[in-house]
């Protein structure tokens, strides 16, 4: 079963694998589909059961989107691995499982640990729009334009409830404080100043324990930074991306 992924740029360049985040897709990554593709090959994963993916119903739901990103990562020549929020978090997982794979990870707006506030599952099973409304809320810094809120609330609908619950599932019980620091490979971690849903001292942890890492807080952004001051965030990507390779 195939995981579907958007992709752009070279593909005899550097590559760059990005992962969405809990009810996420594609659409998440567009302005760095956009905006890095004049440099880098860039290929926005989808997990099983998101956009375009056939959904696997695999009963290890953390299992099955690891798998999910080895079968797009193996075919590549040791691309750099980025995740937003659940994102992250596999990303963080795939670094310490699989090392030789990837040449370095970027971590954006997540943490070593990722605990759900209980009013997110009560908003999923009792009142979906009532969900919506809060991504639009509490995902973005107050001076995000509408137009960004609004498309994003859009693409928010586009996932079926059950997956964006089985996500917040995965990311209420990802836990490796007692391990982050066994991650062994070039690591940049970007957060915005205004993100509530990941605070900017999850991102302070990673840094502390992650030997050799890099952060950056990008200013006017919150939870979702890569596309709130996506230039600003595009042009860190590319000089760590360079300074590395």
């Amino acid at each position: 079963m195939a995981i579907h992924f958007e992709q752009n740029g070279d593909p005899t360049k550097t590559t760059i694998v990005l992962v969405h985040g809990a009810g996420g897709s594609a659409a998440t990554w567009l302005m760095q589909l956009r905006g890095l593709a004049a440099d880098f090959h860039i290929v926005a994963i989808e997990l099983n059961g998101h956009g375009k993916s056939p959904d696997k119903a695999e009963e290890d739901t953390l299992h099955s989107y690891l798998r999910d990103i080895h079968e797009v990562v193996r075919k590549l020549d040791k691309p750099i691995l980025g995740g937003h929020s659940m994102g992250g978090a596999l990303t963080q997982l795939y670094a310490l499982n699989h090392p030789e794979n990837i040449h370095g990870i970027i971590l954006v707006g997540t943490g070593a640990k990722l605990r759900v506030t209980p009013v997110v599952f009560n908003l999923l099973d009792n009142d979906f729009e009532g969900y919506v409304e809060a991504v639009g809320n509490f995902m973005f810094h107050e001076e995000t334009s509408e137009e960004v809120i609004e498309a994003s609330k859009h693409e928010v609908r586009k996932c079926p409830v059950q997956i964006i619950r089985r996500d917040f599932e995965l990311c209420d019980k990802f836990d490796i404080m007692t391990k982050v620091s066994q991650i062994a490979v070039p690591t940049l971690i970007i957060v915005g100043e205004g993100d509530i849903m990941t605070p900017i001292k999850y991102s302070k942890y990673m840094k502390d324990q992650i030997k050799g890492s890099e952060m950056y807080i990008i200013e006017a952004a919150g939870h979702s930074v890569m596309l709130e001051q996506f230039g600003v965030f595009n042009e860190l990507v590319a000089n760590w991306v360079d300074a590395i390779t």
